[in-house]
């Protein structure tokens, strides 16, 4: 492809992921190649198996511009540490020297800027939200001038001094037990991934949201559901298929699964159907405590569907053996935090373990007892969590067996008209 033209990068990406593809410990990004090791003699054999791909399709590196067997490195923007990753210190330095925005655009760029290490910043949406207030009613170059405030003023250097503080954020780890921690004031809302590594919790990555005017008006208990459905929302492609707890201190939110949905208002239920998806497993923590390290004690994790069971029973199950060598099905093993290793479906976008025959109708009555759904949106939520050969007829089964369904709601009967009567006898008996 010739330089200079527009799909250029989106082509090279492939081309360079087309190269190095099956190799787990390669990072790819154009012409840049991050090779991960844990010590230098594996460093060693995945340098060696990154240079034998790129010469088998004849590419060649500049050795003048490579680093080899450094544990830090300046990337995208980011310091890459074997703890974690950080904003560069130059960055932070030329956000911190940034002078006060004199217009609307000026104002713009700077937020701009900030939320580009968006990530690393604890409650960004509630700290920028008066600053955000000047954008209201704004065009793209708006050059009108900005009144500060004192308060607002305040809020300008306290989000410069935030991301000067910007915590280190570890690298995700599938075998660590995870957590979700949110909370929601008045104006915004605010929430931490985490996971236990080192007998502590290290941050994986902050999240935060502005909300609307007609979100400021919802209750504390709305607000604070509100808070779990996004962040869950935007966490999904960690979440997904991992066991993990998320913590509130609105108490009420941990009976929110232990009510029946028809009971709460529509969107409740549309926002706890989703999270359901994810995980059931709402722990209620202090304010004046959210500080995980000293909640360790007393908290403990729970999950809704006990996965070591599963694995266990899966060792034993003749099926599953029949199973892998289905052609269909692309069976792998996955780690579970206790150690052990559960089957799964990866055929799909979505890991779907395989569910042994003394485990499916528990499952069934956890999935389709939230809040009993027809039989095709059983099927399919069940079809896109689990996987088991009969696992269509089964639920169709159960769905219609389901006594809790059967009491609510309204059978759909077809309608037969009356027969007409061609012929009409009567007896009489006369007593005298």
């Amino acid at each position: 492809m010739s330089f200079g033209l527009k799909n250029d990068p989106a082509t090279f990406q492939r081309f360079i992921h087309e190269v190095l593809r099956g190799l787990g410990f390669v990072f790819p990004y154009l012409d840049d190649i991050l090779i991960a090791s844990k010590s230098n003699q594996e460093h060693e054999i995945h340098l060696n198996l990154v240079l034998e791909r790129l010469n088998t399709f004849g590419l060649r590196i500049n050795i003048s511009k490579s680093l080899f067997a450094v544990e830090e490195i300046e990337f995208l923007g980011y310091l890459i540490t074997p703890q974690g990753s950080r904003p560069l210190p130059d960055k932070v330095q030329a956000i911190m020297n940034y002078k006060r925005p004199e217009n609307i655009q000026d104002l713009r760029t700077f937020l701009g800027i900030l939320n580009f290490y968006r990530r690393y910043l604890k409650d960004a949406a509630k700290n920028q939200a008066l600053l955000h207030e000047y954008l209201k009613g704004s065009k793209k170059k708006d050059k009108r001038k900005i009144q500060w405030t004192d308060e607002a003023e305040k809020q300008f250097e306290k989000c410069k001094n935030d991301l000067a503080n910007a915590t280190l954020l570890s690298f995700p780890n599938s075998e660590l037990p995870l957590s979700l921690f949110t909370d929601a004031s008045d104006t915004a809302i605010g929430t931490v991934l985490q996971q236990y590594e080192n007998s502590t919790w290290q941050p994986i990555a902050f999240y935060s949201k502005k909300l609307n005017d007609t979100q400021q008006n919802y209750s504390t208990y709305d607000r604070e559901l509100l808070g779990i459905y996004l962040s869950v929302k935007h966490f999904k492609h960690y979440l997904e298929g991992r066991t993990f707890t998320i913590y509130t201190d609105h108490k009420p939110l941990i009976f929110a699964f232990h009510q029946k949905l028809d009971k709460a208002a529509p969107r409740q239920a549309r926002q706890l159907n989703y999270i359901s998806q994810f995980s059931t497993d709402i722990k209620y923590i202090k304010g004046e405590n959210n500080i995980v390290a000293d909640t360790l004690s007393r908290v403990t994790e729970v999950s809704s569907i006990d996965y070591d069971q599963i694995a266990d029973a899966q060792t034993q199950d003749e099926e599953l053996k029949s199973l892998q060598t289905i052609t269909s099905l692309n069976l792998k093993e996955y780690p579970l935090p206790s150690g052990k290793y559960l089957w799964c479906d990866t055929s799909t976008s979505k890991i779907r373990p395989y569910i042994p025959q003394a485990f499916r109708k528990q499952i069934f009555h956890y999935i389709h007892g939230l809040s009993h759904p027809g039989i095709k949106s059983t099927i399919k939520l069940m079809n896109s969590k689990f996987i088991w050969p009969s696992i269509k007829k089964d639920v169709q089964l159960w769905t219609r067996t389901c006594i809790p369904c059967q009491k609510a709601k309204i059978n759909r009967h077809n309608k037969q008209n009356w027969a007409s009567l061609k012929y009409l006898q009567e007896d009489f008996v006369l007593c005298i």
